[in-house]
């Protein structure tokens, strides 16, 4: 397959544990806006260790830059969408959370609408965590999605895996419960 963009080849290799050289690859990205859609266009590779390091770098990049995120937040959503891989799923989480302040009503819709969708289906913890995290901090203006998220939540305080039901309390307990 040839190379879905300039970034494949400098992500590719190395354990599937490891970050590889995506450290590199956010700082040429966070110095250069332009590389940002290469980075993006990467998600098309068949190598799920690759997108993994994809969205870690967006993510480094979305703390960095929020704004340059935000402008590409559409698609960014439409790749995870489609993938469906967790690790794609947990780093929105954290760019939704770091770019939230910038996002339209719309935008904001459809975020809280992915997100939910993840709690509700995804078995993964880290998906579920990085999820339950950015949800809880949105609603806390939100009146609607804190009432749709507090019986999800109370559900995690029960679950078996401990960082999720850790998690959960915390976030309970923002909200005096």
């Amino acid at each position: 397959m040839p190379n879905v963009s300039i970034f494949e080849d400098t992500l590719t290799g190395g354990h599937h544990n490891s970050l590889g050289n995506t450290l590199v690859v956010a700082d040429q990205v966070n110095a250069d806006h332009s590389l940002l859609r290469d980075l993006i266009a990467t998600y098309a590779s068949d190598d799920e260790v690759l997108r993994l390091r994809v969205s870690s770098a967006l993510k480094r990049v979305a703390w960095e830059h929020p704004e340059w995120i935000h402008a590409e937040i559409g698609a960014i959503m439409n790749w995870v969408e489609r993938l469906k891989q967790p690790s794609a799923q947990w780093s929105l989480g954290q760019m939704l959370l770091a770019i939230g302040p910038l996002l339209s009503e719309s935008e904001r819709e459809r975020s809280i609408a992915l997100m939910k969708t993840h709690i509700e289906h995804s078995q993964d913890w880290i998906v579920l965590n990085h999820t339950m995290e950015t949800l809880a901090q949105w609603a806390h203006d939100d009146h609607d999605l804190e009432e749709w998220l507090l019986p999800h939540l109370a559900c995690f305080a029960e679950d078996s895996r401990k960082s999720i039901s850790k998690r959960a309390h915390r976030l309970l307990g923002g909200f005096g419960r």
